[in-house]
């Protein structure tokens, strides 16, 4: 799927996670899989979890305004991540807000 700035995404409810220092676990219960996140990814998951859901702009926003990235590279690796969660049925898109 490719995922626009305004595409909203929110976290599955079948999944649980903890901080482990500067990592995050995550637990999908369906696949019975765990998964570790570094500091960025944890910062995007905790967004996520905070916020109930998000675009995929709003989440590239703050992500440029808590970390030294450039633009471009922030969008692709943004976009190419929430890819592989989103595979991995630990978020899902969700219909945007009128």
């Amino acid at each position: 799927m490719f995922l626009h700035p305004d595409t909203p995404v929110q976290l599955v409810s079948n999944q649980s996670s903890s901080v482990l220092g500067e990592e995050t676990i995550v637990l999908q219960y369906e696949a019975g899989m765990y998964y570790e996140l570094n500091e960025m990814g944890g910062f995007i998951w905790s967004l996520l979890q905070a916020n109930k859901g998000m675009t995929v702009g709003q989440i590239r926003e703050k992500l440029l305004d808590e970390f030294e990235v450039d633009a471009v590279v922030c969008q692709q690796e943004l976009v190419q991540f929430l890819d592989d969660l989103l595979r991995e049925k630990l978020i899902e898109t969700t219909a945007p807000v009128p």
